[in-house]
């Protein structure tokens, strides 16, 4: 490695992220309309070099650093975690609670007309 990538290089001591991380966490805020899944192919596809452990790792990362957010639901009836920007997170909680609720309220009798 030469010194002058070094001295590129930002610290994650000093607020910056490794280079892996700072790529998927950009990737990340440029699709705030998207949730990632946990072992999912979608950031996979983008970056084909990458391991899926690597990715996971540093999806798990950002989210305990509070860089993105995390929520657990049900897909295709399996429990998984999935991963996005904040903004995506709190659109999909804010589109499953009206969900629930619309879901809860009894739906309205429908007349058929031209039938007695």
């Amino acid at each position: 490695m030469k010194i002058t990538q070094i001295s590129e290089y930002s610290l994650p001591a000093e607020g910056g992220l490794p280079p892996l991380q700072a790529m998927i966490y950009e990737e990340i805020l440029r699709r705030p309309d998207e949730v990632f899944e946990y072992q999912g192919e979608e950031l996979l596809r983008l970056f084909p070099r990458l391991k899926r452990s690597a990715l996971n790792w540093s999806l798990w990362l950002l989210a305990k650093t509070e860089r993105i957010a995390k929520m657990r639901v049900r897909v295709n009836g399996k429990l998984t975690t999935v991963y996005g920007a904040h903004e995506a997170i709190e659109a999909l909680k804010d589109r499953m609670s009206g969900k629930s609720a619309s879901a809860a309220k009894p739906a309205p009798a429908l007349s058929v007309s031209g039938q007695n």
